[in-house]
């Protein structure tokens, strides 16, 4: 999955045009999070959403409408009136719904256009601090010496911390026992107190814990080497083809107009240049992107299909 091209922020930011922007200021926007409050998808939205509104003047409302895995949030959304004021946080996990449920009450593909990206981050393989697997390799090679002994923890069946570590089996050629849990702060607390014997955790949830001491990063998932986790080498540099990120953006309902879709385009990329958006950022490890609409679409259809195959060939069912 090649993002980093999208994490270097257009130099000439004073020539994306702001008569759309203008337009939009005084109209209020409601952003629909699909998760709780705190968490990443909410933390980076609102990070955008207050420096836009800062920049411009346009009263943004973020609401938290969870539930479902965020099929609620994204329906809602789906079928508000494209008039420019609703948008939706979508983020990896929504490419991975048409893999995971046979019917949806819209159409994933359609009914909500991606309009700008806010960031992408890591995901991290890790383990408990007491764990004796120092390395990658190491714990590659305890795992196809016991194939289905070591466990993983996630968030839960179909959570993307399921699905990515799927992907990870499958490339590390590595047969690992599955245990969902509700959340992956669960996931985590049960790590650190050794009942499970790795996550891959996105890189907020990752960060904590790794910084504390109470657990050990022995990969991150991007193609280079991640600023939060300066001493955590790549998967691709042990030896596995593993580059998948967590990403977050905001999609706008089928039918809204161009201008407003690129409008709030620009104002996240400008809102992302400032240099304490910049720092938030990355002190989570997150890259900034300023992908367009039409490219945020490609790679949105891109990352469904390579989803949907991945979640049928691994036989993940969701209830």
């Amino acid at each position: 999955m090649k993002l980093l091209r999208h994490g270097f922020l257009a130099l000439a930011l004073g020539c994306l045009p702001l008569a759309a922007s203008a337009q939009n200021a005084q109209r209020p926007l409601r952003i629909l999070v699909p998760f709780s409050a705190g968490g990443a998808s909410d933390t980076y939205t609102r990070i955008a959403a207050l420096k836009i509104t800062e920049q411009t003047g346009r009263p943004i409302v973020v609401e938290n409408r969870t539930g479902a895995g965020g099929r609620i949030a994204w329906e809602t959304a789906a079928k508000s009136a494209p008039d420019g004021t609703t948008a939706a946080l979508i983020d990896a996990t929504y490419p991975m719904l048409p893999g995971l449920y046979e019917k949806l009450p819209w159409d994933v593909a359609g009914d909500l256009v991606p309009a700008a990206m806010i960031c992408a981050t890591p995901f991290v393989v890790v383990v408990g601090a007491e764990s004796k697997f120092g390395s990658l390799a190491a714990l590659i090679a305890e795992a196809r010496s016991r194939p289905g002994k070591l466990n993983f923890g996630s968030a839960g069946i179909g959570s993307v911390n399921h699905v990515v570590s799927e992907l990870f089996k499958l490339n590390a050629r590595v047969d690992l026992t599955h245990i969902p849990y509700k959340g992956m702060s669960d996931a985590s607390v049960a790590l650190q107190a050794g009942q499970i014997d790795l996550i891959i955790a996105a890189s907020p949830t990752a960060l904590g814990p790794i910084k504390g001491g109470k657990a050990r990063g022995l990969a991150v998932s991007t193609a280079q080497r991640s600023a939060a986790f300066p001493g955590v080498p790549t998967a691709a540099e042990q030896g596995v083809d593993y580059v998948v990120t967590n990403w977050f953006g905001f999609a706008f309902p089928k039918g809204t107009t161009k201008d407003a879709i690129d409008s709030l385009r620009n104002d996240v990329v400008r809102a992302l240049a400032a240099p304490d958006v910049r720092e938030k950022l990355a002190a989570q490890g997150a890259e900034p992107s300023n992908f367009t609409p039409e490219e945020f679409a490609r790679f949105l259809k891109e990352d469904t299909r390579r989803w949907t195959e991945l979640i049928r060939a691994s036989g993940i069912k969701v209830e």
